[in-house]
């Protein structure tokens, strides 16, 4: 897979999968695979995601992104 990116890269690179599938319901290791990110790193980072208020956690290992995510988490960040 080559160079492991930084926490930064990583996090939008799955801010992209998620943006651009909105309501779309993806497992872990679908959005690791899709982000290029190893499973583990990508489990850490979807927490993370899902602690801010960007994607939410239907059921185990099963995440979706509403529009209406992004905006809130963001107002959060900044």
């Amino acid at each position: 897979m080559g160079e492991t990116p930084n926490v930064s890269e990583s996090l939008r690179r799955l801010e992209v999968i998620f943006r651009e599938m909105i309501g779309v319901e993806l497992v872990d290791t679908d959005a690791a695979e899709l982000a290029g990110l190893d499973e583990e790193e990508c489990r850490i980072l979807l927490r993370v995601l899902e602690e801010t208020g960007a994607i939410e956690r239907r059921r185990s290992c099963v995440f979706v992104c509403r529009s209406s995510n992004w905006s809130t988490a963001t107002a959060v960040r900044s």
